[in-house]
């Protein structure tokens, strides 16, 4: 097994879970946030795998795709339809299929590739949720779920990131910003500006059940409270609530942010 030195943090995650898998034949399914690294690791896959084998991108058209493949198969498919080239292709040479950016997959790609995945080996690699008509292509295969790096391999990428690049950011900073995702870091040692993704990464969720807590206790008491005021005071005592409640959630707001 050949280990690339640029997927720091990621020895355990190939020997234990896809080196096996691929000197098997069996099929994977890696999934993560978007930039985590699901792509280096499964093109380190294609490269790794023994036997007729061919990496495909959702992002390209369909008819790429199938001229792709036919290539790969030796078929010619100069002048041919794609109907009569999808025919040839499950004829032709099985050869074993890795495949990138799957929520970008089309309805069309996807009744293909389902087409071919009870004969051939085919690897996936996309963003969860996938979609309804991707179901029959994903079932039976082991989801391998690609999580952020630790903190000490954090600091190991943004060295490798300040060599590649040259960057003058420090290494701690990359580290840090980063958030254990390798896009973020090249992203960072480049200079580059960092997409802030939606989704937070692991391990750096903001707990909001003290928050919770908080707020059950304030509304029996202020009920309490509110048994013996007037209807005057009800309503300062709902201000004063109401302030509080919008001064507490922009904390929380500008907390999720970072």
């Amino acid at each position: 097994m050949r280990l690339d030195m640029r997927l720091i943090g990621r020895d355990k995650l190939l020997s234990k879970d896809i080196y096996p898998r691929l000197k098997k034949n069996t099929a994977f399914i890696l999934c993560g946030q978007r930039g985590i690294g699901k792509s280096s690791l499964l093109k380190w896959s294609h490269e790794n795998y023994q036997g007729d084998k061919l990496y495909l991108s959702c992002r390209d058209a369909y008819g790429q795709i199938l001229r792709k493949i036919a290539k790969a198969q030796g078929i010619n498919a100069d002048k041919m339809k794609l109907s009569d080239l999808e025919h040839e292709i499950i004829k032709g040479k099985k050869i074993a299929l890795f495949i990138d950016d799957v929520e970008r997959m089309t309805p069309k790609q996807a009744g293909f590739f389902t087409s071919l995945n009870e004969t051939r080996s085919i690897y996936l690699s996309g963003v969860e949720p996938f979609r309804e008509d991707l179901k029959r292509l994903t079932w039976g295969k082991q989801k391998i779920q690609v999580t952020p790096l630790s903190k000490e391999d954090r600091l190991k990428l943004a060295e490798v990131c300040i060599q590649e690049t040259g960057s003058l950011v420090s290494r701690n900073l990359i580290a840090s910003e980063c958030k254990g995702v390798p896009a973020r870091a090249w992203a960072i040692a480049r200079g580059e500006p960092v997409k802030e993704e939606a989704e937070r990464v692991e391990g750096e969720e903001i707990n909001i059940a003290p928050v919770l807590l908080i707020g059950v206790a304030a509304i029996m008491v202020t009920r309490y409270i509110g048994l013996g005021l007037g209807e005057k005071d009800l309503y300062v005592l709902g201000g004063l609530g109401m302030g509080a409640a919008i001064f507490l959630r922009y904390f929380i707001f500008q907390g999720m942010r970072k």
